[in-house]
């Protein structure tokens, strides 16, 4: 058995993870989200908007955190790494709460029952989607 040769390059350049498969997670997510909607919209329209809305203002801002807080790695790069999750945790809060507001205030009419259930069901999907792809 021979042992792998370790070179000073090596050294320097630390393990490198490979980065999430989320542009998967998230299209899947959205594909999902649209049948869902779809088939609601056979029965309700304004269910089947609110079911769309309330998918929305999950996965938008589920999207803008993975971009923030996949942008960097390496232990070289620790505090950019830190800094980089704070913000994108930040700016979804932020993001998350404006278009709760704005959906509140702008969009008629609106089952607000079913906005927040498929909040939840994105949410819970985008778990399990997770779990799914990082355990591969």
């Amino acid at each position: 058995m021979q042992l792998p040769k370790i070179t000073a390059s090596s050294h320097q350049t630390g393990a490198q993870l490979n980065k999430p498969p989320l542009l998967r997670v998230f299209a899947l997510q959205l594909f999902v989200l649209l049948m869902l909607s779809a088939g609601i919209l056979l029965v309700d329209h304004t269910a089947a908007l609110s079911t769309l809305v309330g998918g929305l203002i999950c996965l938008a801002p589920n999207a803008y955190f993975a971009s923030w807080a996949f942008r960097f790695s390496g232990a070289k790069a620790a505090s950019e790494v830190t800094r980089s999750f704070y913000r994108g945790e930040a700016g979804k809060f932020v993001f998350t709460t404006l278009l709760f507001a704005g959906t509140f205030a702008l969009l008629r009419p609106i089952n607000v029952v079913v906005i927040f259930l498929a909040y939840i069901f994105m949410m819970v999907l985008n778990w399990i989607l997770a779990l799914r792809f990082f355990k591969r």
